[in-house]
C-alpha cells in the first residue's frame, strides 16, 4: 500500500511539475551564466536553512520524548542525517501534494512513527516546531507591515488594512495566552464577540450555541498549543533561546539566499527592502493556496518590490531563487523518502515496549 501511494505522490508531483519545465529551463539557463561563486553560496544558504530546521525538529522531538543526551537520539534512529532527509522529504511534499503543510506534517508523522515515538510526543513535537517558525514568520510579517506603513509605501486604504492585520495579529497572540490562562473566560468573551459580529450580517439564523461550541473548540486548540509551547520552552531557558535561534536562522538564511541570486543576477536591490518584501510574499506564500505557495509568493513578492520602487528587472532573480527555494527539495524528496523507511523494524515498537521487570528476591 504504501509502494502505492508513493508512486502515485510520485505521478502528481510530475502532472504539477512538467507543465512549469520551461520556465525552469529558462532560469537554469540564466543561472548558469551567472557567477560559480555566488550560485555555491547561494546553495549552501539554502542547505543552511533546512540544516537550521532539520535540527530544530530533532531537539523539539528530542524534548518532547525526553531523549536528551544526542548520542541516544543516534541510537534511536533520531540522528542529524535523518531529521535532514525528513526536513527535505517534508518539504518537498508540501510543495508538490494537495494539502501543503498538512501532507507535510503527514510525512513528519510517518516518519517519526517509524522510529517508535508515540502519536502524542509527535503531535507536541509538530505543535512546537510549528508555533516557533510560524511564529518567528509572524513576527518578520508584523516588521515588514509595519515599515511598509511607516514609509508610505501603501496608500491610505492599504495602510489601514495592514494597521488593522497589525492589531488583528497582536490580540491572536493575547488571546492564545489569555486562553492557557484563564480558558472560560476566554471562550466566553470570544463566543460573545463572534456572536454580536455574526447577527449584524445574518441575524435569523446566526445560532449562539454554534458560535459558543465554534469558540470552545478555538480556545481548547489555543489553549493545548501554548500549553505545548511553555511545557518545551519555559523549563529550559537556554534551550528556548537556541531554539527560537534555529527558527531564526531557517528564515534568515532562505532570506539571504534571495539576496545572494539578486548578487549574482547584478539586480541592485536595497537589502532592507528586499528583506520585507521576502517577508510579506513569505507570509502570503505559506497560505494554503496553491502548494508550496507557486505562483503567490512571485505575485506578492513582485508587486511588493513594485511598491517599493524595484522594476520588472526583479522577476529573474525572484525565479532564480524559487529554483533553490522551491524547485530544489521535490526532487530531493522523491530520492529521500523511501529511505526513511529504512531498518524501521529496529525501532517500530522500541517507545512502547513495557519496562523489563526485575525479578525480586525470595525472602528466607
Amino acid at each position: 500500500m504504501k509502494s502505492v501511494l508513493y508512486l502515485a505522490s510520485i505521478g502528481l508531483a510530475l502532472h504539477l511539475i512538467l507543465p512549469q519545465l520551461p520556465g525552469i529551463e529558462r532560469s537554469l539557463v540564466l543561472i548558469s551564466d551567472s557567477s560559480g561563486t555566488l550560485i555555491a553560496a547561494a546553495f549552501f544558504a539554502i542547505l543552511a536553512s533546512q540544516m537550521c530546521y532539520a535540527e530544530l525538529l530533532g531537539r523539539s522531538t528530542a524534548a518532547a520524548a525526553g531523549i536528551v543526551p544526542a548520542s541516544k537520539r543516534r541510537r534511536m534512529g533520531l540522528g542529524r542525517w535523518f531529521m535532514l532527509r525528513l526536513t527535505l522529504a517534508e518539504h518537498g511534499a508540501a510543495r508538490v501534494l494537495p494539502g501543503g503543510g498538512s501532507s507535510a506534517a503527514a510525512v513528519t508523522y510517518s516518519g517519526l512513527r517509524s522510529r517508535g515515538l508515540r502519536p502524542t510526543r509527535i503531535g507536541l513535537a509538530v505543535a512546537t516546531i510549528m508555533l516557533l517558525v510560524y511564529g518567528t514568520l509572524g513576527a518578520i510579517f508584523l516588521g515588514s507591515l509595519l515599515y511598509l506603513t511607516l514609509d508610505n509605501a501603501l496608500g491610505l486604504v492599504y495602510s489601514t488594512a495592514a494597521l488593522v492585520v497589525f492589531v488583528l495579529t497582536l490580540c491572536l497572540v493575547l488571546l492564545g495566552y489569555f486562553s492557557y490562562l484563564r480558558p472560560l473566560v476566554a471562550k466566553r468573551l470570544m463566543a460573545g464577540f463572534f456572536y454580536s459580529l455574526g447577527r449584524i450580517f445574518r441575524r435569523k439564523s446566526w445560532s449562539r450555541k454554534r458560535t459558543e461550541v465554534w469558540a470552545a473548540r478555538i480556545v481548547v486548540n489555543l489553549k493545548l498549543e501554548v500549553r505545548a509551547l511553555r511545557e518545551q520552552l519555559l523549563g529550559h531557558p537556554l534551550a528556548a533561546i537556541k531554539l527560537g535561534a534555529l527558527a531564526l536562522g531557517y528564515w534568515g538564511f532562505d532570506a539571504l539566499c534571495l539576496l545572494i541570486i539578486f548578487l549574482a543576477f547584478g539586480v541592485q536591490v536595497d537589502p532592507v527592502h528586499l528583506l520585507v518584501a521576502f517577508g510579506v510574499a513569505t507570509t502570503f506564500g505559506s497560505l494554503p493556496l496553491t502548494p508550496g505557495g507557486l505562483g503567490v509568493f512571485e505575485a506578492t513578492m513582485l508587486a511588493t518590490l513594485a511598491l517599493l520602487g524595484v522594476g520588472y528587472e526583479a522577476a529573474i532573480p525572484v525565479l532564480g531563487y524559487r529554483l533553490f527555494n522551491f524547485w530544489l527539495p521535490i526532487p530531493l524528496a522523491l530520492i529521500l523518502y523511501p529511505t526513511l523507511h529504512i531498518g524501521a523494524s529496529k525501532y517500530a515498537r522500541r517507545e512502547e515496549d513495557p519496562e523489563p521487570k526485575v525479578p525480586r528476591k525470595k525472602r528466607r
